[in-house]
């Protein structure tokens, strides 16, 4: 059902677009990945996590911004609803993913300065194995409206042309 009421939803070619220029966000996700996945301070250094968590805090403000300038519109004057909904709930989820990697980063600089805490660094790492399922759930959901809207124009556009020819041949 289409909705006449201005509400939001995505630009599915530059929402993906977004996606996949953005390597060195997802360079930096797995690159983090490898600490909980080899919790040792010995072997990684406490101080790189410090700096690539830093780093992706920077990044993920970066490809937030991009996607909510870029790959969502406020007004959209007709939408699906179900589409609307889902693009506001994702939208609005930028802001919670943003606030958890940036008090993680804070968290990580207490950790460590201006002495060694390795419990409390602990708890970081463990808090940014669940911040990075919890991204990855937003990215496959964001994917996944990004298929729904495409797979929706492509009808809109088949149909349309159909019925177009349809009613030129009967003229």
């Amino acid at each position: 059902m289409i909705s006449n009421s201005r509400q939001v939803t995505v630009n599915a070619a530059f929402l993906k677009e977004i996606k996949e220029d953005n390597l060195r966000l997802y360079n930096l996700m797995e690159n983090l990945r490898t600490f909980w996945l080899v919790p040792d301070p010995l072997t990684l250094k406490p101080e790189w996590f410090s700096v690539l968590i830093n780093e992706l805090r920077d990044q993920l403000a970066m490809h937030f911004a991009l996607e909510a300038t870029f790959g969502y519109f406020d007004h959209a004057d007709q939408v699906d609803a179900l589409t609307a909904a889902e693009s506001q709930r994702l939208r609005d989820q930028h802001a919670d993913l943003y606030l958890e990697i940036a008090s993680i980063a804070e968290q990580v600089e207490e950790a460590l300065y201006p002495e060694w805490n390795q419990t409390a660094y602990t708890a970081q790492i463990e808090r940014f194995d669940l911040f990075y399922q919890k991204f990855q759930q937003h990215e496959s959901a964001e994917f996944d409206l990004i298929m729904s809207v495409s797979y929706e124009n492509f009808k809109r556009m088949y149909y349309s042309d159909v019925s177009s020819k349809a009613y030129s041949e009967r003229w």
